[in-house]
């Protein structure tokens, strides 16, 4: 799918927008209208949190609206948080922190939910959903300064390749792990 076709798809809102036009009961069915079998995560997170989330300002939610079943076809959620350098290297630390090695935690960018539904697998949108979410962030750390953003994938060869054709690398090296944190950095590594 091209970008011009993925535009012509689907709509983006923000969820706080959502909240402010619809009911609390509609919006809670369209969230509803997200399916994610393969991330169960997922589907837990918008039905059960991203309202709350949005409501005391911890994290903002963007939905992608299929233009033709107006249902939500993939979603992102983004906040600043704090990545916790227990078990990084003194090196990666330094390397992240721009500061000292010490350094126990980093501010930091999340793009704590990242994906598509079920309905929507065999599209390949992911690129322009990830994209858009680092284009928020591009303007928020523009205008604030910050390091990097984090994410924390889900630890399969694929996904990692994903991320890692989209600019970000692994920060850590478990294998054994079930996720990966993974950093696109603002600075020349």
């Amino acid at each position: 799918m091209t970008q011009e076709e993925f535009d012509e798809s689907f709509s983006l809102f923000p969820l706080e927008e959502v909240l402010k036009t619809t009911s609390s009961t509609k919006a809670k069915k369209l969230l509803k209208t997200f399916q994610c079998s393969k991330n169960i995560d997922l589907q837990d997170f918008l039905y059960n949190k991203a309202i709350t989330f949005e409501k005391h300002f911890r994290a903002r939610t963007y939905l992608y609206i299929s233009n033709d079943t107006q249902e939500v076809a993939a979603y992102f959620t983004i906040a600043i948080s704090v990545l916790f350098t227990d078990g990084i290297s003194e090196d990666v630390v330094l390397l992240l922190d721009g500061y000292k090695k010490e350094t126990k935690t980093i501010p930091c960018f999340l793009i704590g939910q990242l994906g598509k539904s079920d309905k929507f697998a065999s599209k390949k949108i992911g690129e322009y959903i990830l994209s858009e979410a680092v284009s928020i962030i591009d303007d928020s750390q523009s205008a604030l300064g910050g390091r990097f953003i984090l994410l924390d994938a889900i630890n399969e060869k694929k996904l990692i390749k994903f991320y890692e054709d989209n600019a970000f690398f692994p920060i850590e090296d478990n294998p054994e792990s079930d996720s990966i944190k993974m950093i696109k950095p603002y600075f020349d590594s």
